[in-house]
């Protein structure tokens, strides 16, 4: 397959140029002729001017290459269901369509969800333009599947996984041991209320009323004021160390130090990167049954699920994790194992047959 990918530019913030790269050489490893071409903001700091004029040149040299590169069978962009994407993508579909076979959209993420309530009418027919435009989507859910299979029949949709390399090195038995100090929570990701970080520090206070812990949080964002308010109104300045973005090294070192990974979240992301994270450090899991997280991680063995937008609920898994040495070690030997489900290798496979399956269903329609 001739493939022509176009991805995140690798400076930008985000996990998808960390997945990007181990996509590529994997795809490549398995006979795949990839092109890579950066799409979307340059940096995390353009202005709205720059965003316009730097996307309008993106569009015009992608249709430049593809213009005089008759090549590629497949294009696929990285995106996701959002307005500011929708307004971008939409464009680079229309400037493209004939020139390139077949046109695929990856969701990573975004507002599915939007697309078969009542309202957003507006979000709904840019959305279906841009499917119409698009011969084959893929997402990161089953959840998302049904979604978008729901909002548009016709369009073929597949449930793919992004590829994570799982390393020895950054996993560590004694995070599923007893310890031998006081247990450490850890809260990994970006700090928006929708992550569910400010329900992790209600949790955390309910939790340190019961039993001595610490709470970690890794991660950067607009809610970071709000996590450092409310834990010094609480008196858990002491007992919560609020870390912001770590080097590569010094999260792994987080994640080994910790006792139990938590993320309540009820974000618009498929899988997010942090559950594979503490998957491969041995940690077990306080999540929400969404998504990625829905199709992929077990009640029971890999973690506990919780409600999204309850504290007590959160409090009540993590002081059951931490109450359970042999409960952890379980989950802890789950995780490591199921982690290798998302190696490069494999996640290309799945990939390569989605559009596989993409490309005969544009070549079935063509000629029926």
């Amino acid at each position: 397959m001739r493939l022509l990918l176009l991805s995140p530019h690798p400076g930008v913030s985000g996990p998808l140029p960390k997945h990007t790269p181990l996509l590529i050489d994997a795809l490549r490893a398995a006979g795949c002729d990839v092109t890579s071409v950066p799409w979307g903001r340059h940096s995390d700091t353009e202005t709205r001017m720059t965003k316009i004029v730097e996307r309008f040149r993106d569009i015009v040299g992608v249709r430049s290459l593809v213009s005089k590169n008759e090549k590629f069978e497949v294009m696929v962009v990285k995106t996701s269901l959002e307005w500011m994407s929708l307004l971008r993508d939409v464009p680079l579909l229309v400037s493209v369509r004939r020139r390139v076979p077949t046109l695929v959209v990856q969701f990573h993420g975004g507002h599915p969800d939007r697309l078969l309530p009542s309202g957003h009418r507006f979000f709904k027919a840019a959305s279906r333009f841009l499917l119409r435009l698009s011969d084959g989507v893929l997402v990161l859910s089953s959840e998302e599947a049904r979604g978008v299979s729901a909002f548009s029949p016709s369009t073929p949709v597949e449930v793919v996984v992004n590829p994570f390399l799982a390393r020895e090195d950054e996993a560590d038995d004694s995070a599923a041991a007893e310890t031998a100090g006081i247990p450490t929570v850890l809260f990994a990701g970006r700090l928006v209320e929708e992550k569910g970080i400010l329900d992790t520090v209600d949790a955390f206070a309910l939790l340190r009323d019961r039993r001595p812990c610490r709470l970690l949080v890794a991660g950067r964002g607009p809610a970071a004021g709000e996590v450092a308010a409310r834990l010094e109104a609480r008196g858990l300045s002491d007992d919560a160390t609020v870390a912001g973005q770590l080097s590569h090294a010094d999260v792994t070192a987080a994640y080994r130090a910790s006792d139990v990974f938590v993320l309540p979240t009820y974000w618009g992301e498929g899988f997010p990167t942090a559950i594979a994270e503490a998957m491969n450090a041995g940690l077990p899991i306080v999540t929400t049954k969404l998504r990625g997280m829905a199709d992929h991680l077990v009640d029971g063995v890999n973690g506990i699920f919780v409600p999204p937008r309850a504290p007590a609920a959160l409090a009540e898994a993590i002081e059951r994790l931490l109450a359970d040495d042999e409960l952890r070690r379980r989950m802890a030997s789950a995780n490591k194992a199921k982690v290798r489900d998302f190696a490069p290798d494999a996640a290309a496979e799945i990939y390569l047959q989605a559009l596989a399956r993409i490309t005969g269903a544009g070549a079935r329609a063509t000629t029926s």
